[in-house]
């Protein structure tokens, strides 16, 4: 963990989500930028799983709501490594995973098909045997 990041969370921190980074940048860059705002709690940047490198975006939490807000300000179209970021709060993760989808339930819908089969001695219906 770096240095300069806080490290005790708690329930008043905002999370944001920052878009269309260069490979280039680097942590360090990005808390330079924000020097003046707040506390960076958490810096997180996904590299990709075949070639290593990092890639286009990375999540920060900021250690409250007011420097979050403040940050997404900063930082939204700052032009960093020929890029202009993008930067909202980060929303949850969607699972995939089959439990997590919803429940389909069935409705018993009453049969529309008259059945005109001929009933037999024994009072049931005839069944057709296939050929």
């Amino acid at each position: 963990m770096n240095p300069g990041l806080q490290s005790p969370r708690n329930k008043d921190t905002m999370k944001l989500f920052i878009g269309n980074l260069s490979q280039d940048t680097t942590e360090q860059q990005i808390g330079e930028v924000l020097a003046e705002v707040g506390p960076i709690l958490n810096y997180h940047r996904p590299s990709d799983f075949t070639t290593g490198n990092p890639r286009g975006f990375a999540f920060l939490t900021m250690a409250d709501r007011e420097s979050g807000e403040k940050a997404m300000e900063v930082l939204n179209q700052v032009k960093l490594d020929g890029r202009e970021l993008r930067v909202n709060e980060a929303e949850e993760r969607r699972s995939n995973h089959p439990a997590d989808r919803p429940k389909w339930v069935s409705m018993k819908v009453p049969k529309s098909q008259h059945d005109d089969r001929p009933i037999g001695p024994d009072g049931t219906m005839v069944r057709y045997k296939g050929i």
